[in-house]
């Protein structure tokens, strides 16, 4: 999909699993559903004072956007990683290119709650799980299939 093409996708909020969003990929934005439809093509973080983050799927790609930058994700690349820093207090997410260019760097508090950076990086380190993801995403999920069965597991 051309970065320039916009398409609204619906997708589950990674912190309120109830809540399904309308994810707009022209910018990174999202919108609430006054009814929402029973089927998702993916996950998005959405957080105030940072770009909001969704990896979602449509017409068998699937793309990793943060804000307004997107990246389509293959079954190897780019590669996504999550790991400690500081001490261990904080974690940086790292989204880099095949070459080793660094695509996106975040580095935040890591907390006791669920985490979608380090969700995303463990999930994206294998190979399949993004094949299946595209596959599955592209077509939609059951939003209560997805919830039921854990965010991880999708």
């Amino acid at each position: 999909m051309p970065a320039d093409q916009a398409i609204d996708v619906p997708v589950i909020d990674f912190r309120r699993h109830s809540m399904i969003l309308e994810w707009h990929s022209q910018g990174g934005t999202w919108s609430p559903y006054d009814v929402a439809p029973s089927l998702v093509h993916g996950v998005a973080l959405i957080r105030v004072s940072q770009p909001n983050v969704c990896i979602y799927a449509h017409l068998n790609r699937l793309t990793l956007q943060i804000g307004p930058h997107q990246y389509p994700l293959s079954e190897q690349s780019p590669r996504i990683r999550c790991m400690p820093a500081s001490f261990g207090l904080r974690r940086r997410f790292l989204v880099e290119s095949n070459g080793g260019a660094i695509l996106y760097s975040f580095t935040y508090w890591a907390n006791q709650g669920p985490d979608f950076f380090s969700w995303l990086a463990a999930c994206a380190e294998d190979p399949e799980w993004r094949s299946r993801s595209r596959r599955l995403w592209s077509a939609g999920v059951d939003a209560a299939e997805l919830r039921s069965a854990g965010l991880a597991t999708a």
